[in-house]
């Protein structure tokens, strides 16, 4: 076999590995908007060179007809390959958007690396049917004295938001009356900038129904913000897009 062609062949196979790494990743892990607000796309493409460069540059490179060794080399190699991609896999399954938390007037991607404070107590890791990621409904302090103490830990100290501290989260349901009163009418997405009333003209034509029948509110992620389209009757997400919601 000409090395062309073992090239040929070894590229196939690197690619066919990274595809099903990525279909886990933009299908299952960060879906929909999910993928670009949490910046993860710089971690695929570092991910796609160093297993390009060790799989069928340096397999080609070694690979020659007769050569002693030959299997045992290209063995090592495709283990290393392999290594690469669970090791990677596993740092970006880590830092998955895991939860979806409601605060204030805004929906929040947070990975569970990202939780400061107590654990997250074992009912909230409960998924809602049909949700990629879990809901939660991030409350506010009634105490006077408990609001007081969060803003000087927020503000003088430098301690996570409501968003990411599961003393303050309760199950999603709970909030579905302030989530619908916050929640913005679609039709405020329609008008001004064209691209994004383009986005949910699409969104809507594939989606099923008119504006009035959702609502909408900033989804914030670490690397940007999009939106997240949720029922005006139940108040629960249907879909993200990745447009400005400001």
């Amino acid at each position: 076999m000409s090395r062309l062609r073992f090239f040929q062949i070894r590229l196939v196979a690197s690619a066919a590995l990274l595809l099903l790494v990525l279909t886990l990743v933009r299908l299952l892990w960060y879906p929909g908007a999910y993928f670009t607000i949490s910046g993860v796309s710089g971690r695929l493409w570092i991910l796609v060179g160093v297993v390009m460069v060790v799989g069928p540059v340096l397999s080609t490179f070694v690979y020659k007809p007769g050569k002693k060794r030959l299997v045992m080399d290209l063995g090592v190699l495709a283990v290393v390959e392999l290594a690469v991609v669970i090791v990677a896999s596993a740092i970006i399954f880590q830092g998955r958007p895991y939860f979806t938390v409601f605060a204030v007037d805004r929906f929040e991607a947070v990975a569970v690396q990202e939780i400061s404070g107590s654990p997250v107590p074992q009912h909230l890791f409960v998924g809602q049917s049909g949700q990629n990621q879990h809901l939660v409904y991030a409350e506010l302090p009634e105490d006077p004295e408990t609001m007081s103490a969060l803003i000087d830990e927020t503000v003088f100290y430098g301690m996570a938001d409501i968003d990411r501290r599961p003393e303050f989260w309760k199950p999603y349901s709970d909030g579905i009356a302030t989530i619908k009163a916050t929640a913005l009418p679609l039709e405020a997405l329609l008008g001004g900038d064209e691209s994004r009333a383009a986005a949910v003209n699409t969104w809507l034509v594939g989606y099923g129904g008119s504006a009035h029948e959702y609502t909408y509110l900033p989804l914030r992620g670490k690397a940007g913000d999009a939106v997240i389209i949720l029922s005006a009757d139940t108040g629960y997400p249907i879909a993200t897009l990745n447009v400005d919601p400001w």
